[in-house]
């Protein structure tokens, strides 16, 4: 199974604004989907094609973690790092997300050796 790592510390989609101009998305999920289209070139490279059969992924999410908290793990739902990682990779690293048939998932602290969070994504074609 292929897998990439990105050095992006992840962060969950937040549902977008509206209003009589149409939808947007704003704060830190803006920001990460605007690095996601820069970082999404380098480390895929230009020579590669996206994914347009069916896929399972794997996909590890490596949150910043703060410099004083209580939690085990990172607070927001796990579904909404996904969305934001899928989105991203929409048109990049798959046609579209339609085609993932299977997920596993997980959200963690990066280690704070590394100072920054990360998240790595597999994908295997399911045959």
């Amino acid at each position: 199974m292929p897998e990439w790592t990105f050095a992006i510390s992840p962060v969950a989609a937040s549902r977008p604004r509206v209003s009589k101009h149409g939808a947007y998305f704003t704060g830190p999920y803006k920001q990460f989907r605007q690095d996601m289209i820069n970082l999404i070139p380098d480390i895929l490279g230009d020579e590669f094609v996206p994914f347009s059969v069916p896929i399972s992924v794997d996909i590890e999410f490596y949150c910043k973690q703060p410099n004083r908290t209580k939690l085990t793990a990172p607070r927001a739902d796990i579904d909404n790092y996904l969305k934001a990682a899928f989105d991203s990779m929409n048109g990049n690293l798959w046609d579209d997300d339609t085609l993932i048939q299977k997920v596993y998932a997980t959200k963690q602290w990066a280690p704070k050796s590394d100072g920054a969070g990360y998240f790595t994504i597999g994908v295997e074609e399911i045959e």
